[in-house]
């Protein structure tokens, strides 16, 4: 008998490219949300009621500030430290705005006068740090605050986006699975057609980003009017924004961005790549380059603790190749608090690593500096302290890094690639990682900017049932995969095999709600439309055989279970890289069945075996691996060996405490089975 409910692996069988979402045209009236406040000052002992009526308007739950004296109003803007406009009828005093001008969280002011003298003292906007809005009537009033509310409200949802921890590189001993991602990722990009709109979608980012920021919104400007690809270097080895942007991307690890930034990610490696070829002409055998940097503490401790492990920068590598240059910018700079200055040395032998791409760029720069490409693998040599020159110095050698098996991964996606819209499989690669609200935002970016045909939209239906579905929300899943369905049902000819996979994807949710007979029903549906349309080694039929195995499985009718299951097995060795997470779903199936059978031993053996699988090819904070550990510790307390058991358990909830939110179904079933353990450990 089963003491426990083990996770199915059918939740993850919708595969492949499809999507959804709520494309609603509903237009919300426009309210200043309490991230923002407004602050009214009037010149004048009586302020003008009217413009406090209207400011109060736009407002939904409190009330405008008011003031009269500018030393309470400064005061009070002082006590707050949310973003603010100000806004100041008629003339304000040049102490006011000498006042405000130290105060980085006002954004915006708004000088509400119909003279114009009454601008003179701040008319020219760029000697300020917030932004400058001069209006004549309310009217104007009005409308220039509402767009500045949307303008401030797009730049905040850019900078919760961009502006997270940053992380100077990957460790591939840990975490190989990422970067096993992570260069799938890079070779979808190369692929990515370079248009107008890609090109506006990454201008339009930037200035939302950099708002208020005159200098670089100036940059922005001729960028955006003078860019060619043959000028990537030379954009990069500009202190501006592209570079910081750029590097910001990789190293807070915003995989789903990369795309709106491809034309250009594209235009620099293909320039670093032609110069490199240059490069080697000149330069043989091995490459010595140096770069100063400056870590923390945790960073600094990382490196000590982990000779020998294998690491991949986030972003592109800015080094020099004259020693004395990195190492004199080190000791003329200033010591730090907690903060640890470091020479790096990079060693790259080119005779024997070939993954990797470095080029001269002394052209382009002021000193002679050598720039790596993204995707470049080091181990790491040593790390070791100079108490003279108080300097640290870590020394690495560039490797070619690969995963077990990984390069036949890869080549089965690129052969996908041939296949498939490239658009659409970069959000499906976001799915397969586990980044389910990183694929919704880059599915709705579509949504909002491309003019999708009907299968297209179809196809983000579908993908957006399927976030859902794995974020635990049945309902808006069952909605989005409805769409989709109708959407090919009705086109003509009927896309019957897309269909199919909409009803296997409602077939899941139904499973996962204890409607087996409806789950049922679905599946057999998805099935019809398969033979009518599909050959028999198709993926889809694999899947859709594993999800009626499970439901022959909890009826007890275990020989029919194995039967499906290894039919799925057949078509995924036809198919499938062994290293693919397929396999590691369907080993959890074969898990189930035998854990439902009492068969411990070959239980544990199904779910030990994806477990490594996932380990080698998801990365390390996937939902899929809770999932995994969670059925080794209800199978090792089944076995008696109840250490082991308490250690996957714990582990699943570390990882799905961080990926998973808290309503999610994975978290109660994890409580419920913790509490369990605990009684069926002293029972």
């Amino acid at each position: 008998m089963c003491f426990f409910k083990c996770f199915k692996a059918n939740n993850t069988y919708d595969t492949e490219i499809e999507g959804m979402i709520d494309n609603t045209d509903n237009e919300e009236e426009l309210y200043i949300s309490d991230q923002v406040k407004l602050v009214y000052f009037s010149c004048t002992p009586s302020p003008d009621q009217d413009l406090i009526n209207i400011l109060n308007s736009l407002t939904k739950d409190t009330n405008i500030e008011t003031f009269t004296s500018e030393n309470k109003c400064i005061e009070y803007i002082n006590s707050i430290t949310t973003k603010l406009f100000l806004i100041i009828d008629d003339s304000p005093t040049n102490i006011l705005i000498e006042l405000i001008e130290p105060m980085k969280h006002i954004d915006s002011l708004f000088i509400y006068s119909s003279s114009s003298s009454s601008s003179s003292s701040v008319v020219n906007q760029n000697e300020h740090s917030y932004i400058i809005n001069l209006c004549r009537d309310k009217k104007e009033l009005m409308n220039s605050i509402q767009k500045s509310y949307e303008a401030l409200d797009k730049q905040l949802g850019t900078f919760t986006i961009y502006n997270k921890e940053e992380k100077f590189m990957r460790d591939l001993s840990k975490d190989g699975g990422s970067f096993l991602y992570f260069q799938l990722f890079l070779n979808l990009l190369k692929y990515l057609p370079k248009t107008d709109e890609a090109r506006n979608c990454m201008i339009r980012i930037c200035r939302n980003y950099y708002r208020g920021n005159f200098n670089e919104l100036k940059n922005i400007e001729e960028f955006d009017r003078t860019y060619r690809s043959i000028d990537a270097i030379t954009w990069y080895t500009k202190d501006i924004f592209i570079s910081k942007f750029i590097n910001k991307i990789f190293r807070t690890e915003n995989v789903d961005v990369l795309s709106q930034f491809s034309f250009y990610i594209n235009d620099l490696s293909e320039q670093l790549q032609l110069k490199f070829l240059e490069f080697k002409q000149k330069q043989k055998g091995v490459v010595k380059l140096y770069q100063s940097l400056e870590l923390n503490n945790n960073e600094l401790i990382y490196f000590q603790n982990n000779i020998g492990n294998i690491i991949s920068p986030n972003g592109y590598i800015l080094t020099t190749n004259e020693r004395s240059i990195a190492h004199d910018f080190l000791i003329k700079s200033a010591k730090k608090e907690d903060v640890a200055r470091v020479l790096f040395q990079y060693e790259i032998d080119l005779y024997v690593v070939e993954k990797i791409v470095l080029a001269d760029i002394r052209e382009y720069s002021s000193c002679p500096e050598v720039l790596i490409d993204i995707g470049a693998s080091f181990q790491i040599d040593s790390c070791q302290f100079n108490n003279e020159e108080d300097l640290w110095y870590i020394k690495v050698h560039a490797i070619d890094y690969s995963i077990p098996s990984a390069v036949q991964y890869i080549e089965y996606h690129k052969r996908e690639m041939t296949q498939s819209n490239i658009v659409l499989m970069l959000g499906n690669l976001l799915i397969e990682m586990g980044e389910y609200t990183k694929a919704e935002r880059y599915f709705v970016t579509i949504l909002n900017s491309s003019n999708l045909n009907d299968e297209e939209l179809a196809c983000l239906f579908f993908y957006f049932g399927r976030i859902s579905r794995l974020q635990g929300d049945f309902n808006r899943g069952i909605d989005s995969y409805n769409r989709a369905y109708k959407l090919h049902m009705n086109a003509r000819p009927k896309r019957s095999a897309s269909a199919g996979k909409a009803l296997n994807g409602l077939g899941v949710i139904f499973n996962e709600q204890g409607k087996e007979l409806k789950a049922e029903e679905y599946f057999q549906r998805a099935m019809k439309l398969y033979k009518k349309s599909l050959p028999k080694k198709h993926l889809d039929i694999a899947a859709t055989l594993i999800n009626l195995g499970t439901i022959d499985c909890d009826r007890q009718d275990y020989d029919q279970a194995l039967v499906k299951y290894l039919r799925a097995k057949k078509i995924y060795d036809y198919s499938l890289p062994a290293t693919h997470p397929s396999f590691a779903l369907l080993k959890i199936n074969l898990g189930n069945l035998y854990l439902a059978m009492g068969d411990y031993e070959n239980a544990y053996k199904q779910y030990d075996s994806a477990l490594k699988i996932q380990e080698s090819s998801l990365p390390n904070n996937h939902p899929d691996i809770v999932r995994t550990l969670h059925n080794l510790a209800v199978v090792q307390t089944h076995r008696g060996i109840n250490d082991q058991a308490k250690q996957y358990l714990e582990r699943a909830e570390e990882i799905a405490s961080k990926t998973l939110l808290s309503e999610h179904p994975v978290m109660n079933l994890l409580a419920k089975t913790n509490d369990f353990m605990v009684e069926y450990v002293y029972d």
